[in-house]
C-alpha cells in the first residue's frame, strides 16, 4: 500500500498581499496568491439583468453589475437535473434524457436572473456565469432549484451509497438537492444535519436579498480565501496549518471551531523570526512561478509563454546532449519535464489549452512513455485536466479548467514599453515611427512646429554625422522640431507637444 502523503497549509499575509501554500511531502504543489486590490468574485451570487440573448451562440450576456457583461452558455441555464445525474447519479435513479431547450425560450431581454460566478472574468472575456447555485461546506455540496442527491464517486459500495442518500432525503430542506463530498463520507449524522442547517440558510438569506436588493448588485459573497482553502485542503490528511498573521490565526481558529473543533490543534500560529515561505524553502519556488524559463533537475529547461488563445510550454536540454547516449538523456529531460510542467500548471494556475512541446524522441515506445509519465504526474491535480497523446510533430495538447485568475495575470501587468508583445522595436524602427507619424501629422494637423521628446540614443542618431536625420526630418516634414532629451525614455518610446505644449501623440499614432 502507498505511504500517504504528508500534507501542511502555510497562510502568509502581509499588508499588500494574501499567500496560501498547499505543501504535499514537503514539496510545494499549489499556490494562492492575492494582492490587497483582488476582487475576487469566483462563487459570488448577483441578482443579473439579462442584457443579449443569442440562440446562434447558444449563450446570453447578463448584467452583473461587473465591468464586463458575464457570459451564460445555454447548458448553464437549462434543467440541471440531468447534468447531476449524469455526474453523481446510479443507475437506480429516475428520471429520463431531457431534451434540448434553446437559450431564447428559457430567457428574455430585461429579466432579472440570479447567476453565480463560476470563473473570474480575465483579461477581454467577462465572467463565466451558472444559474446552477451551489453554496459548499466541507461535508457537503448544497444545490437549490433541485431535488437530486449524489454521493462522492469516492464511496463504491453501492449499499452505502443507498444509505448516505436516504439520510440526507430525511434531513434536508425542500426544493434543495445534495452531493455529500468525500470528507463526508465519515461524518456522523448529527454533523451532516449541523452543515445542512448552515448550508440552507446561507440559500434563504440569498433568496431574500434577490427579493429586497437592486439589479445588477452582488446577493451572496463567497468566503475569502483562506476559508475556502481550508474547506478544500483541511481533512484527516493534514498535518499542519501555519500562518504568520495573528488577525488570520484567530479568525480561522473560530471557523474551525464550528467546523472541526477536534482538529484546531494542527493550526499555530508561526512566530519564528525566519519567514513562513523561507522556513520552508518555498520562495524559489513562487518566484520561478513568475518567470518566462524554469530550470530542470538535470539541466534543460522550460520556456513558458502565454498567449490570448493558448499557453505555449517548450521543453529545451541542456548543453550536453550528444554521443551515444543521447537517447537517453533526452527521454530522461522529457520525463523530468513531465514532473515541471504537472507542477507549474498548478502553481501558476494556468487553464484552457496548453500546447507542450517535448524534445523529439525517435522512437514511438518513448512518446508512449513520456505520455504515460505525464499522466501519472497530473494525477495529484484537482483542476479537471486531460492529456492527449504526443502527436507526429512532437506537441502533446492538453486542456484544464481554469477557475481562478491565474498568476501570470493576477501578478504582472503589462510592460507600458513592448505593450505585452515581449520585444521592443529597434532604433531604426523608431526613427521610421517618427517619420511616419510626422507625415501624418502634417496631412490631417497641418503642423509646423513640434517638441519631440525621446531617449538619448535616439537623440544621439538624430544628431549624428551634423544632425543629418534631424535635418532630414525637419526638411522633408517642412517642421521647427525642438529636441528633448528624456534619460528615461526606452528607445522605442517617443512623444510630441505641440506649441501650446499640449502632449498630442495619441493624435496621428498608427495602431
Amino acid at each position: 500500500m502507498a505511504n500517504k502523503c504528508k500534507r501542511g497549509i502555510l497562510i502568509s499575509k502581509t499588508p499588500y498581499e494574501k499567500r496560501i501554500a498547499i505543501m504535499e511531502d514537503g514539496e510545494l504543489v499549489e499556490l494562492v496568491v492575492e494582492g490587497v486590490s483582488s476582487n475576487r468574485v469566483l462563487g459570488n451570487i448577483y441578482k443579473g439583468v439579462v442584457q443579449k440573448v443569442l440562440p446562434a451562440l447558444k449563450a446570453a450576456f447578463i448584467d452583473i453589475g461587473l465591468e464586463k457583461a458575464g457570459f451564460l452558455h445555454q447548458e448553464d441555464a437549462m434543467d440541471r437535473n440531468e447534468l447531476l445525474r449524469r455526474e453523481y447519479g446510479d443507475d437506480d435513479d429516475e428520471g429520463g434524457s431531457s431534451k434540448e431547450v434553446s437559450i431564447d425560450e428559457i430567457l428574455q431581454e430585461g429579466q432579472e436572473i440570479m447567476v453565480q460566478v463560476v470563473k473570474e472574468p480575465i483579461s477581454t472575456k467577462g465572467a463565466r456565469l451558472t444559474t446552477h447555485l451551489s453554496f459548499a461546506g466541507r461535508f457537503l455540496v448544497c444545490m437549490p432549484g433541485t431535488n437530486f442527491i449524489g454521493v462522492s464517486k469516492r464511496e463504491r459500495d453501492p449499499a452505502k451509497r443507498r444509505e448516505f442518500k436516504k439520510v440526507v432525503r430525511r434531513l434536508k430542506g425542500r426544493d434543495v438537492g445534495y452531493i455529500v463530498r468525500t470528507n463526508g463520507l465519515n461524518e456522523s449524522e448529527f454533523e451532516i444535519n449541523k452543515q445542512m442547517r448552515e448550508l440552507e440558510s446561507k440559500w434563504e438569506q440569498t433568496k431574500y436579498n434577490f427579493e429586497n436588493q437592486p439589479a445588477e448588485t452582488c446577493i451572496y459573497e463567497e468566503s475569502d480565501s483562506i476559508e475556502q482553502t481550508v474547506r478544500e485542503y483541511f481533512s484527516d490528511n493534514t498535518d499542519y496549518v501555519y500562518i504568520d498573521n495573528r488577525d488570520e490565526y484567530f479568525a480561522l481558529r473560530e471557523y474551525l471551531k464550528v467546523l472541526s473543533p477536534d482538529k484546531l490543534d494542527k493550526v499555530k500560529l508561526w512566530s519564528s523570526n525566519e519567514s513562513l515561505f523561507e522556513y520552508f524553502k518555498i520562495e524559489n519556488d513562487y518566484a520561478r512561478s513568475l518567470q518566462r524559463q524554469v530550470p530542470l533537475p538535470r539541466g534543460g529547461n522550460l520556456v513558458i509563454e502565454q498567449t490570448e488563445a493558448l499557453v505555449s510550454i517548450d521543453v529545451n536540454t541542456g548543453p550536453k546532449v550528444h554521443g551515444k547516449d543521447q537517447g537517453k538523456i533526452i527521454l530522461e529531460t522529457n520525463i523530468d519535464a513531465c514532473y515541471e510542467i504537472a507542477k507549474q500548471l498548478r502553481l501558476r494556475d494556468v487553464g484552457g489549452l496548453i500546447i507542450i512541446d517535448f524534445i523529439d524522441m525517435e522512437s514511438e515506445e518513448d512518446n508512449e512513455k513520456v505520455y504515460q509519465e505525464f499522466r501519472k504526474a497530473i494525477r495529484r491535480d484537482k483542476a479537471p485536466i486531460s492529456p492527449a497523446p504526443i502527436s507526429q510533430f512532437g506537441l502533446m495538447e492538453v486542456t484544464r479548467k481554469r477557475v481562478r485568475v491565474n498568476l501570470m495575470t493576477e501578478k504582472t501587468e503589462r510592460c507600458p514599453v513592448c505593450d505585452g508583445g515581449g520585444r521592443i522595436a529597434t532604433l531604426e524602427s523608431t526613427l521610421g515611427m517618427i517619420d511616419r507619424w510626422m507625415a501624418r501629422a502634417k496631412a490631417k494637423g497641418k503642423l509646423r512646429e513640434v517638441t519631440l521628446v525621446v531617449s538619448p540614443q535616439v537623440i544621439d542618431v538624430l544628431c549624428k554625422d551634423h544632425n543629418r536625420m534631424f535635418n532630414y526630418l525637419e526638411y522633408k516634414h517642412s517642421m521647427n522640431i525642438s529636441l528633448v532629451e528624456d534619460e528615461h525614455a526606452h528607445i522605442n518610446q517617443f512623444w510630441f507637444y505641440d506649441k501650446n505644449n499640449e502632449d498630442i501623440t495619441d493624435l496621428y499614432k498608427f495602431v
